[in-house]
């Protein structure tokens, strides 16, 4: 897991009850709809068509309880007006964020239409989930689009598959039926983690719209305490920027008859102006980088879910041995900035500021590499040479060391 891949993750809470969403529809004569999906970054994105206009890449997040345009400069080019404005929490859980309604949307996501659809259109790009997801992002796919259907996701087949509740039949053989409940469209997981040497009950959020791992939130729960062994840094970016927390590892967690062993962890407070019961009395998320070791079922109306774990499903965590953290910016994505580093880190230690722009990496130039290719480098081996060309301001430097671990 890379530290730039953990920081955008979604949650919202609104005034927004009186919807109309109709959600995705199934014609008679067909069974299972797909949704083909790529991954970037540990996000799921999926091609979407509103209104048959131009196709446009949204994130699709069983953690986000609607679906949201974030870029409202295509409004117009889309045929959207707005009906009424609506309040939002967003993702630091405090600070509020202004959208506006639009209805009877034509969405098309794949091989499934939904042909009347409530839309939020955010009053502001607040997220810019371009510069962490590496490509541009015009939106999130939520679950109102998908509640009263099975929705099936295989990480394998890189697809999604939604069929109506009447063909569905419970899956057999190696499949694990899952403890799990649904409030607010949203799922979640009932686990038992192992926190300093104490099993403890906790309750989960499935969203897929986390990149990261695990995220627990410290003050949920008088047994969520930090471990002995942890570094300070970014868990997720809110509304007021970056969002403070730390990173760290979960002993063990549990889930029917399924376990993770030494999973890196982010924890991070819940603000005091949020109450537990309007987030569901949950504990943390359950991010895409461990829902995406298994294949994965969930019938929303009948609260069931069922998981296929991929061989090694609970095989060791990767995650960033440099203390750099890393945004994309430019018209075409290609500059990578320093945008945060980790005290006492490798980076650190050799001298990196925020603000730097990584011009190549081992010597190979970064037009030719990614976000992702960037931050696959900084998780190799303990021990593993960098060399990193900068620039920083007009002056170009190259500054070493070596990877270790910082937990």
């Amino acid at each position: 897991m890379k530290k730039t891949t953990l920081l955008i993750f979604f949650s919202f809470l609104l005034t927004y009850t009186d919807a109309q969403s109709f959600g995705f529809q199934i014609e008679n004569k067909k069974e299972i709809i797909e949704i083909p999906f790529e991954i970037h970054n540990n996000f799921m994105v999926v091609q979407v068509i509103i209104n048959n206009s131009l196709p446009l890449k949204f994130i699709f997040d069983t953690g986000a309880e609607h679906t949201i345009l974030s870029k409202n400069i295509f409004a117009d080019a889309l045929g959207l007006t707005y009906d009424r404005p609506i309040r939002l929490i967003g993702a630091d859980l405090n600070q509020e964020l202004v959208a506006h309604v639009t209805s009877n949307v034509k969405l098309k996501i794949g091989d499934a239409i939904a042909p009347s659809q409530d839309l939020l259109v955010l009053s502001d790009d607040y997220f810019m989930l371009d510069e962490y997801v590496g490509i541009e992002i015009h939106g999130i796919v939520g679950a109102d689009l998908f509640r009263n259907l099975i929705l099936k996701i295989d990480y394998k087949r890189n697809s999604i598959y939604i069929q109506r509740t009447s063909s569905f039949r419970p899956p057999k053989r190696k499949w694990k039926e899952v403890p799990v409940s649904i409030n607010k469209n949203k799922p979640y997981i009932l686990a038992q983690a192992i926190l300093g040497g104490k099993k403890t009950d906790i309750k989960l959020l499935i969203d897929t719209g986390a990149s990261l791992s695990l995220l627990l939130h410290t003050n949920s729960s008088e047994n969520i305490q930090l471990p002995d062994n942890i570094i300070q840094g970014s868990v997720g970016r809110g509304l007021g920027g970056i969002l403070e927390g730390y990173l760290g590892r979960v002993n063990r967690l549990e889930f029917g008859g399924l376990f993770f062993n030494n999973i890196i962890t982010n924890y991070q407070d819940i603000s005091d102006a949020i109450s537990l019961e309007s987030i569901s009395d949950r504990n943390g998320i359950f991010g895409n980088a461990l829902i995406s070791r298994f294949n994965i079922i969930i019938n929303y109306p009948k609260e069931k879910l069922y998981l296929l774990p991929h061989w090694r499903y609970n095989k060791g965590f990767k995650y960033d041995r440099s203390g750099l953290e890393l945004i994309v910016s430019g018209k075409e994505l290609n500059t990578i900035t320093v945008y945060n580093l980790i005290k006492e880190s490798p980076a650190s230690e050799a001298g990196f500021k925020k603000g730097d722009k990584i011009l190549s990496v081992n010597e190979i130039p970064t037009r030719f590499l990614n976000l992702k290719r960037v931050s696959k480098k900084l998780t190799k081996k303990v021990g593993k040479k960098i060399k990193i060309k900068i620039k920083r301001g007009d002056e170009t430097m190259i500054l070493r060391f070596k990877l270790r671990n910082l937990i």
